[in-house]
């Protein structure tokens, strides 16, 4: 009976965590929309496993210019889209100093992240998406096999 309602419980969970997921990254979805319907968007982030993510958006102008930038930070499902005004009229290669300097540190992992992918797109070249988590220990399993085979 005790593990019945464990397994019961794991399995609310995962649902609560899908629904409140889907949610999350139908918020993403709306937001970018918007901004898009706006100008070209620079989208970066600092992906967190233990720690927190960010994603960052930034709506930019023809000069590369920020015009509006929003973050969503947190580990939990509940993160949604917030105004970093700091980012506002500043422009994305040549930004201020003292405005990079006041971001937190995983702010500005995101903002080098959108600088690389927006310059990469703007140049007519591709992102490859990031290997996950498991692909990632499985090619590091094969490349020992290879090397010592």
């Amino acid at each position: 009976m005790v593990i019945l309602l464990a397994v019961l419980c794991l399995a609310v969970g995962f649902l609560l965590q899908s629904v409140l997921g889907f949610w999350q990254i139908k918020n993403f979805n709306e937001r970018y929309r918007e901004m898009r319907e706006e100008g070209q968007v620079a989208i970066g982030r600092s992906k967190g496993i233990v720690r927190t993510g960010v994603i960052l958006m930034l709506l930019m102008d023809r000069k590369d210019n920020i015009i509006r930038a929003e973050r969503m930070q947190g580990m939990t499902i509940f993160a949604r889209f917030k105004e970093v005004p700091t980012l506002a009229e500043q422009p994305l290669f040549y930004m201020d100093q003292p405005v990079e300097a006041r971001l937190d540190r995983f702010t500005k992992k995101a903002l080098h992240d959108a600088r690389h992918v927006y310059q990469v797109v703007k140049a007519g070249g591709e992102i490859k998406p990031p290997k996950a988590p498991l692909s990632k220990l499985f090619s590091v399993f094969t490349r020992k096999r290879e090397v010592n085979g």
